[in-house]
C-alpha cells in the first residue's frame, strides 16, 4: 500500500472542497486514489470504524471511505477518476464507455460509487443505468438519501427509485407506519 503525503485524505478533501480550496478533480483524485491503495495515517487509526462527519457533511466521501476498505485491488485510480469527470463534464454514453472500460470487480465497486453521487446530483439518467445494472448493495446511507428525494421536486429521480429493487429493500423488515404510531407502537401518538 502506498502512502501519500502529497494527498488529502477524506475529511481534508471534502473540507478543502466545500470551502473551494481545491476543484472538482483535485476532490476526485484525491478521494478515488484511496481505491488505489493510497493510504494516511488518519486512515490507517479510522480503519475499523466509520467516520461519521463525513457521513454527514459529504456522503460522496464517506462511500469512498466504505468502499475503500472493500476493494484494494486495483493500482491506478486513473480510470476511476476518468468515469467521474465523464460524468460531471461529458455526456450520459461517455459514463458508459468509461465504465465499459473497467474491469468487473472494479465496475461494480464504481457503480456504487456512480449511483450515490447519481442520486445526490438528481442525475437520473445515470442512476438508472448503475440501478438497472446492479451487483451492489444499498447501504444505509444509500437508502437514506433515497428517502429524501420526493416526487413533486424530482419527479425523474423518484420515479427511477421507485421503479428500483430499492424501494423493495428499503421496506423489508420494516413496521408500517401504524405499527410504530398507533396505540401499542414504539411511538404512539394520542390521536
Amino acid at each position: 500500500m502506498a502512502t501519500s503525503s502529497e494527498s488529502l485524505c477524506f475529511v481534508e478533501a471534502a473540507t478543502a472542497k466545500q470551502h473551494g480550496r481545491i476543484n472538482d478533480d483535485e476532490y476526485y483524485h484525491h478521494l478515488l486514489a484511496h481505491l488505489a491503495g493510497v493510504t494516511h495515517e488518519n486512515d490507517i487509526e479510522n480503519a475499523n470504524k466509520d467516520d461519521y462527519r463525513l457521513r454527514l457533511y459529504d456522503p460522496f466521501a464517506y462511500l469512498v471511505q466504505r468502499v475503500s476498505k472493500e476493494f484494494r485491488d486495483a493500482t491506478d485510480a486513473a480510470p476511476f477518476e476518468s468515469i467521474f469527470k465523464a460524468y460531471r463534464i461529458g455526456t450520459y454514453s461517455d459514463v458508459i464507455m468509461q465504465h465499459d472500460n473497467l474491469k468487473a470487480k472494479e465496475a461494480r465497486h464504481i457503480r456504487k460509487l456512480l449511483a450515490l453521487r447519481a442520486l445526490l446530483d438528481k442525475r437520473s439518467d445515470v442512476l438508472l443505468f448503475c440501478l438497472q445494472i446492479g451487483g451492489f448493495e444499498y447501504d444505509e446511507k444509500f437508502k437514506e438519501e433515497a428517502n429524501k428525494i420526493r416526487s413533486q421536486e424530482h419527479p425523474e429521480t423518484f420515479g427511477v427509485l421507485e421503479a428500483s429493487e430499492v424501494c423493495q429493500v428499503n421496506l423489508q423488515g420494516r413496521d408500517h407506519r401504524s405499527a410504530v404510531f398507533d396505540a401499542g407502537g414504539a411511538l404512539p401518538v394520542d390521536w
